[in-house]
């Protein structure tokens, strides 16, 4: 399956992610992402981009990192976020309602598609899907996954270089004396 567009929204009201993925062939598949799901997937992303040739190469991770920074920060330069979703007379082959997703994984890329990995999105039963994904569109995915739980109160901390999360050291502070 070739991907044409991919949408995140957050809906207050289900309090989830609503994942569109529409295929070159107008094939549209929908999926709810809860909280502790875009923990996981957060997780598989950085994981795959890490795996990206450029990045991998470097034994430290701080440098790793930066390369992944820097990469993230061209895709989403380049990208183009704005388009609207293509709604209309795509096909639904996994229904109209949106499927709850609950297992996630990455794979390393074969033999035959070495520049290609692969992303499952899948419930706890029944059919998802197996997605080949390469660096840029992890790097949009992930760009989407962030703007998505912005609009949520989820308190989640994501970020594509974990340090940036970090507080810095407070400074100790002597205590305060009453007479």
């Amino acid at each position: 399956m070739n991907i044409h567009q991919i949408q995140m929204a957050y809906n207050a009201h289900e309090d989830r992610v609503l994942l569109r993925i529409l295929s070159s062939e107008r094939a549209e598949f929908r999926f709810w992402l809860t909280r502790r799901y875009v923990k996981l997937l957060w997780q598989v992303l950085l994981k795959l981009i890490e795996r990206d040739p450029a990045a991998a190469v470097h034994a430290d991770e701080k440098i790793r990192r930066t390369v992944v920074g820097f990469q993230h920060e061209n895709v989403v330069r380049g990208s183009e976020f704005a388009k609207p979703f293509e709604d209309g007379l795509n096909s639904l082959p996994l229904g109209a309602a949106p499927i709850l997703l609950s297992r996630i994984s990455g794979k390393q890329p074969d033999a035959k598609q070495p520049r290609q990995q692969q992303l499952s999105f899948h419930p706890e039963q029944g059919q998802g899907i197996d997605l080949g994904v390469n660096t840029e569109l992890l790097h949009m995915i992930s760009k989407l996954l962030l703007d998505a739980v912005k609009q949520s109160d989820w308190d989640l901390k994501l970020a594509m270089d974990p340090d940036v999360l970090q507080p810095a050291q407070a400074q100790a502070v002597p205590p305060h004396k009453l007479n």
